[in-house]
């Protein structure tokens, strides 16, 4: 192994970027000069050409280190997805039902750490104590929990309502928002979901749980 090869990746990759600063830089001369003193049109786009060559050049040593010296998840939720109702009218608690498909383009592995949801009418928040996650096999799923790279995480996620009133006969719209292990929400957040509740459909989401397919939001 040589020295060069021996120095950490992140300093390899601020040398190589550099030096296609410079190499840009001296190009911007280049055309500035030409503007003001050259009328050859071959130059002058032998120049631009130069240019267009650097900015597609950089070196895939310069690529990898920065990939190695700054990691990172990339994720990706599957929008829209069905929503699954049910009303304790005991209780009166209203449960929504969602699959949740994230996927992790990045280098690193990410970790989904908290979720929120906004209802209204009437306005009102849950947090994450009031979300449940289960994989596939219906095995209770904690959060935090991970997302690896190239991997299509598939849960089923519910959150619990509770208080009267929550599902009056009228428009209704749902956002849960999934929080990433920056504090920040994932992109494409909030999912958003849109209903009209009416009495037959309060009637029968009060005997049994009902799947609705189409909850677009305008």
């Amino acid at each position: 192994m040589s020295a060069d090869d021996s120095r950490p990746g992140s300093e390899r990759a601020f040398e190589e970027i550099g030096a296609l600063k410079h190499q840009m830089e001296s190009l911007r001369q280049d055309v500035q000069v030409l503007n003001t003193e050259s009328k050859s049109w071959i130059r002058t786009w032998g120049v631009y050409l130069g240019i267009i060559a650097s900015v597609f050049a950089v070196p895939r040593a310069a690529k990898e280190a920065l990939d190695s010296f700054y990691q990172h998840p990339k994720f990706s939720v599957l929008k829209p997805v069905p929503l699954t109702l049910f009303y304790d009218t005991q209780h009166q608690m209203v449960t929504f039902s969602f699959p949740v498909l994230a996927s992790n383009y990045g280098n690193r592995g990410g970790v989904i750490v908290g979720a929120a949801a906004h209802l209204e009418p009437p306005s009102v928040d849950a947090t994450e104590s009031h979300f449940k996650f289960v994989d596939e096999t219906r095995q209770p799923i904690d959060i935090p929990f991970p997302v690896p790279v190239g991997v299509v995480k598939s849960v089923v996620g519910s959150v619990v309502f509770a208080g009267n009133g929550l599902i009056a006969p009228g428009k209704h719209r749902l956002d849960v928002t999934l929080i990433g292990e920056d504090g920040s929400p994932l992109p494409t957040m909030p999912m958003q979901f849109c209903f009209d509740m009416n009495d037959d459909l309060i009637t029968v989401i009060s005997q049994e749980s009902q799947r609705l397919l189409n909850t677009p939001c305008q």
